[in-house]
Formats: C-alpha cells, structure tokens, sequence
C-alpha cells in the first residue's frame, strides 16, 4: 500500500490535486465576489426588461382602444341628428374592438328633447358570451352622469381622456376603466361623451400570467423560498389599478406596503408621483411587505397610470448564486477529468 502512495503517477496526481484546489479556491473567489455582481446586475436588467414587455403589451392593448373609438368620432358626428343611428355605432365599436368591453355615449342635458334630460345609447358585452353584444338606451331613470367629474371635465374641457377606474353598472363586479372623447354637433360645440370600457379584471390576469412564467423558470426560489416577483399597473397616488389579488384592486394601496421606516420611501414616492422612470434598479432596495426588494417602474403614456414591478432582492441573489455555482461545478467538472487523464497516460509511461 505504501508503495502505492509513493509512485511517481501518484505524487503526479496529488501534486495536480493540491494546485487544482488552490486554482479552485481562485475561481470560486472571484466568481462570488466581482462575477456575483456581475450576475446580479445582469438579473436585474432582465427584470426590467420584462417589466418594459408588460409595459409595451399594457400600452398597446390601450392604443388599440383609442384607435378604436377615435375612427368613429367622424362617422357619429357626421350623424348626430340621427339619435336613433346610434345604438348601432356602439355596437359596430364593440363588435370590432377585441378588448372592448362596453362603449357609451352620454349627451349633455336635454340634447334630444324626445329622449328627456339624460341619454346614453349603450353596448356591452355578453360577460357569458363574448361574441353577444347588448345594447340599451339609458335615459332619466338611469344613473345621473351630468354632475360627475370625468362628464365636465371631458365636455366642457373639449378634450380626450382616460376615466379613473370604476366597476361595470350592471354587475357591480367587473372593474374597468373608460378611454373618452368629446363628440361635437355642427356647430363644434361638444355635447356628449363618448367612452369605450376596457377590463382591468382582463389585465390582471394578464400580468399575472407573465408573473407566472417567469416565476415558473426559477421554481425553486418561487415555491420553495417563496421569493415571487409580482407586476402591478398604480395611479400616481398608489391605488392598484390591476392586482392578482382581486380584494385589493382599487381599494389597497401600493405606497402603503412599503415600509416606514425605509430612510429612501419618500424620495421613492416622490419620484414615482412625478413620472419618473426606474434607474439603478440593482444599488436601491426598498423594505416592501417585510422583504428587500428591487422597484422597476415607468408611468404609461397618455394615462395616469404606472407600470410596476416588485422583484424580492433574495430571489436575484439566489440566481447570481446558482449561476456561479453552476461554473464553479463545470470548472471542477474539468480538473477532475483532467487529472484522470494525467494519471492515466503517465501510469502507461
């Protein structure tokens, strides 16, 4: 046995095994020191990079919207003396409007004396069957729009607009939010609203579908160590305009969950108020529902509203973390191979 440990293929291997260790020392040293870093960074830019995604698939699904109902401005105002053309026209702009959920049109006090103070020809959705679309004249015993805000501001204002979020008058359920538009009669005085709804209910399942998938690709920080990020559309005051947790849609609060105590909260919230997009994602965390998080958020175009989404720091650092132990393996992988081999040529020798 002594022998054994004293030939010259052994002393070869152990010789190389000491110098294969220190060089590992080496390697693991630096990749989690400036590579974790590295990673980390990398991480953080792919989480932004998804929070952008969300943000251009939000924005388009909104653009379409507005496309939708400013192609029929023309066409209604072209026959605003024909009150009873106009079921038809929010109907035809459900029909071709996938997102669309309802579409209304309110007029201004006694505009069709026939059809009394309040009038609002009105399509909407089967919420049983897409395909099935509604439609009704709302008149006087109705809800009274005439003295809501988003009805002035619109009208006598004569300018387009998103509506804050409100939920659906017939299910009381469903919540959405109204892109609106001032119709004009010949004279180009406005004199109604024309409003197409679309489902926030619909973009938070959305978002959430993408939160989701990409939770999926990290299954064990997500279901094991519970480190999911979640993607949220706010107003500038905080209020979740869309949330996986339905509860908290329209009623919680975003600034609310982030802690008091954090010294950097108030720049945060300061910054966001003013439409200001994320920057230094991977050197700011804030104390969000007890975990350190990363914050990526820019504000959406022509809304109120901003895109957010929360990544908890542990998860990025558990990926920079099996990153690097995934080379580490690799690296020791090939100088245990590369030993065997030594030891076997100069044995043949």
């Amino acid at each position: 046995m002594k022998r054994f440990w004293r030939t010259i293929e052994v002393k070869v291997v152990l010789h190389m095994a000491v110098w294969a260790l220190l060089a590992l020392v080496g390697v693991a040293y630096y990749l989690f020191t400036d590579s974790s870093r590295a990673f980390v960074s990398l991480y953080t830019e792919n989480c932004h990079s998804r929070m952008l995604i969300n943000y251009e698939y939000t924005r388009r699904v909104l653009s379409d919207v507005y496309v939708q109902v400013t192609n029929n401005v023309y066409q209604i105002e072209s026959t605003i003396d024909t009150p009873d053309d106009q079921l038809a026209q929010m109907k035809r702009i459900v029909q071709n409007g996938n997102r669309i959920h309802s579409c209304g049109m309110n007029f201004v006090r006694g505009y069709y004396p026939q059809k009394g103070n309040r009038y609002c020809p009105f399509a909407w959705r089967n919420p049983k069957n897409r395909n099935e679309i509604f439609t009704d004249e709302k008149g006087d015993h109705d809800f009274d729009y005439l003295q809501q805000r988003w009805f002035k501001a619109v009208v006598e204002g004569d300018t387009a607009e998103w509506s804050d979020p409100f939920y659906d008058g017939y299910d009381n359920t469903t919540a959405l939010a109204a892109y609106m538009v001032p119709i004009h009669d010949r004279t180009g005085k406005a004199v109604a609203v024309l409003g197409a709804d679309i489902s926030l209910d619909w973009l938070s399942m959305k978002l959430a579908e993408t939160d989701s998938t990409y939770n999926a690709q990290s299954r064990f920080i997500s279901e094991v160590m519970g480190l999911k990020s979640e993607s949220h559309i706010i107003d500038f005051d905080g209020k979740y305009i869309t949330h996986h947790d339905r509860e908290k849609m329209l009623a919680g609060n975003f600034y609310d969950y982030i802690s008091r105590k954090d010294s950097k909260r108030k720049m945060l919230i300061e910054r966001m108020k003013s439409r200001q997009k994320s920057s230094n994602e991977s050197s700011e965390s804030y104390l969000y529902r007890g975990e350190e998080c990363y914050f990526f958020y820019t504000p959406l175009k022509y809304t109120n509203w901003m895109m957010v989404t929360v990544v908890p720091c542990r998860s990025i650092d558990m990926l920079g973390v099996q990153q690097c132990l995934r080379v580490l393996a690799i690296v020791a992988l090939g100088f245990a191979v590369l030993q065997a081999l030594t030891f076997y040529y100069v044995r043949r020798e």
